[in-house]
């Protein structure tokens, strides 16, 4: 298995990502993705209270989403490009984990205390390229386009979908 560490930048937020790949055949692997996303207002804003000294956010959600994705990846020009350079596609599909905290309230323990909580599913079609290095490991960024249909509005919307783009590090004992 390669294992891979990541960060993720959004339409709806920000996020870390950790996942594991194992190769099924020269131009394809499948594997798991996870991660945390933080989910941002459109409208957020930080401000800064000079008569307190205090920094909060305006607009602020207590939102964030934990996706667990199956994933496929398909390496069309596999050994037809020399060097360390191998563009794919791949495909993420999943269960969803979303926590609502309240909004209204400052501090920490107040604002996730009684969080409500929706599963939902998601999915993500990405397009990236994977720089292999020597020793086995591989830096990938990636772009897609993120589907998080809610079920329901959360915080205002019915559906968290999305650009997404993503790069990660990964590390492993082979080639790929």
């Amino acid at each position: 298995m390669k294992k891979s560490f990541g960060g993720m930048m959004g339409t709806r937020g920000f996020g870390v990502i950790f996942s594991g790949n194992w190769q099924i055949k020269r131009d394809m692997t499948v594997g798991f993705e996870t991660r945390y996303y933080d989910i941002k207002n459109d409208t957020e804003l930080p401000v800064y209270d000079p008569y307190t000294g205090n920094s909060y956010n305006v607009g602020d959600k207590a939102l964030f989403m934990i996706p667990i994705y199956g994933t496929m990846k398909w390496f069309p020009f596999e050994g037809k490009i020399a060097n360390n350079f191998s563009p794919f596609v791949a495909v993420k599909l999943g269960p969803v984990l979303a926590v609502d905290g309240n909004e209204e309230y400052r501090s920490f323990k107040s604002r996730w205390r009684k969080a409500s909580t929706l599963g939902t599913y998601g999915g993500q079609i990405v397009f990236g390229v994977q720089f292999l290095k020597m020793g086995g490991g591989a830096i990938t960024p990636s772009i897609g386009y993120e589907f998080i249909p809610m079920g329901e509005e959360v915080d205002g919307r019915d559906n968290y979908n999305g650009m997404a783009i993503n790069i990660s590090f990964s590390y492993a004992l082979n080639r790929r």
